[in-house]
């Protein structure tokens, strides 16, 4: 039997080419007119120009020459006249009230004066009666009477030949006069006899407010 001709294959169809979108057309730039160009104006009608002024060129100034200074005159120091003035007048001196009992208190601060004088009285050589010592008492001028017998020292030096004992700190008498006067009566210690020559002694005052004082004195016994 015979073979039945195979049908022939009907040709491929090709793809559908896929539709792409028609690019969009840009708007033709429009160009600017570009400005008509001046017209020359005609070289017969242009009136001429004016020639510009030129500048006056500034020329710095010459800097003048400076002279040298003059030297300063010195001044001439001036003259101190002498003033003389009276002098001053001294003050007119006031006489201080006169002492009474009621004032009679001189200043704290001042130191003591003493004075003293000695007089043998009734001793003699080789008894033993009291010898009198006068003390006088002031401040700066003032008398001092609130002293009592505690406030005085008598010490004696100098030891006379054949004396046995001093009349040192033995006051056997003790008297305010209330004038810044006092009377003292001393005689030798011990009941010792006095012997004849110069007793020297030194005579220390102190008042109760520490006011101080010395005086030297010499009795003297024949």
């Amino acid at each position: 039997m015979a073979k039945k001709p195979a049908p022939k294959k009907a040709p491929a169809k090709k793809p559908a080419a896929s539709k792409k979108p028609a690019p969009k057309t840009s708007k033709p730039l429009v160009k600017k007119s570009a400005k008509p160009a001046p017209k020359k104006p005609d070289a017969k009608k242009a009136p001429a120009k004016a020639p510009t002024p030129k500048k006056p060129v500034k020329t710095p100034p010459v800097a003048a020459k400076s002279s040298p200074p003059a030297p300063k005159q010195q001044e001439p120091a001036p003259v101190y006249k002498p003033v003389f003035e009276a002098p001053p007048k001294p003050p007119s001196p006031t006489l201080a009230p006169a002492a009474s009992d009621s004032n009679m208190t001189p200043p704290a601060t001042a130191a003591l004066t003493i004075s003293s004088q000695a007089s043998p009285g009734t001793a003699s050589n080789g008894n033993t009666h009291p010898a009198n010592i006068l003390v006088l008492v002031s401040c700066a001028g003032w008398p001092v009477t609130e002293l009592t017998k505690d406030h005085f020292t008598i010490m004696e030096y100098f030891e006379v030949p054949g004396q046995q004992a001093p009349f040192s700190n033995n006051i056997t008498s003790f008297r305010n006069v209330g004038t810044g006067a006092y009377l003292l009566q001393v005689k030798p210690i011990n009941g010792a006899p006095w012997r004849s020559g110069h007793h020297v002694a030194q005579i220390l005052v102190s008042s109760a407010d520490d006011r101080q004082g010395q005086a030297a004195v010499k009795l003297i016994i024949r």
